[in-house]
């Protein structure tokens, strides 16, 4: 992928990182509100192709529970330095998603080198196990997508729950309303052994009730539904708690990849809720 396409195509999925709608976990996953902040830098140990430097930053946040469901406020802004010059990219993300993955808000905003923004936005239901879209941006339209395809909070809740159980792999379609309102990805998670060994954790963790949680890396692949390619558009690896915060991030793009370190890190008030 070309660093221009990489900046018009940056989603909330790359950077996430995110059950069936009928299906309950074996275990009870409880997802932590946070802020995170992420320091992108270019990975030195992955060769890169046309692209000499990178610099950025990630501030994400997660609100709400179960019961009142789950809003996602993400910001990014990506520098890379490349054979053709600099180039910017600024992301705005706004989600919010029904404790049970029956509903769908989306808010999408990427904005390349200051050109006018590209835009997604539309809300999304779940009828009969079908997701129904209906996107005011990039243009009007209902989009009805196939049964089986999760939400990025249920995503995330499925990874979780197979990593309790001691899973490895996990398979799922997962739909976030990026880049257009119409991409599904179809996503194939692997799953390392678990660890709350506190060695190698950023300051930003020890420092916070992360420390003793137990972690596991996890790599996810992401392939643009309806193509005939077995190579995966993105790739991200990153260790995922068990209240699914994540740390250590790497989003490969094929041509480079960029690394996450957490930076810092505030848990935010939740809420009881019986679910």
């Amino acid at each position: 992928m070309s660093a221009t396409a990489f900046l018009r195509g940056l989603t909330a999925s790359a950077v996430l990182v995110p059950m069936l709608a009928a299906a309950a976990p074996a275990w009870a996953v409880q997802l932590s509100p946070h802020r995170a902040t992420y320091a992108l830098s270019l990975d030195g140990s992955t060769p890169a192709k046309r692209v000499n430097g990178a610099r950025g930053e990630i501030v994400y946040e997660l609100r709400g529970n179960a019961c009142a469901g789950y809003s996602v406020q993400l910001r990014q802004s990506t520098d890379l330095e490349t054979e053709g010059g600099r180039l910017n990219s600024s992301i705005t993300t706004a989600t919010w998603e029904d404790g049970d993955g029956n509903a769908f808000r989306f808010r999408v905003v990427n904005t390349v080198n200051d050109e006018s923004p590209e835009e997604a936005d539309g809300v999304a239901e779940r009828r009969d196990g079908q997701l129904v879209v209906k996107a005011t941006k990039p243009e009007e339209g209902t989009i009805r997508l196939a049964k089986g395809v999760l939400l990025p909070t249920q995503h995330v809740v499925k990874v979780l729950d197979a990593a309790g159980q001691g899973e490895s792999l996990v398979e799922a379609p997962v739909y976030d309303g990026s880049p257009d309102a119409k991409k599904v990805f179809d996503t194939l998670t692997v799953i390392g052994k678990g660890s709350n060994d506190p060695k190698g954790l950023e300051d930003a963790a020890i420092k916070s009730d992360l420390a003793g949680r137990m972690r596991y890396p996890v790599t996810i692949s992401y392939y643009e539904r309806g193509t005939d390619t077995q190579t995966p558009d993105y790739t991200i690896s990153f260790d995922l708690f068990d209240n699914g915060v994540s740390r250590a991030l790497k989003l490969d793009y094929g041509d480079f990849a960029l690394r996450g370190t957490l930076t810092s890190y505030e848990a935010l008030p939740q809420e009881n809720c019986a679910k």
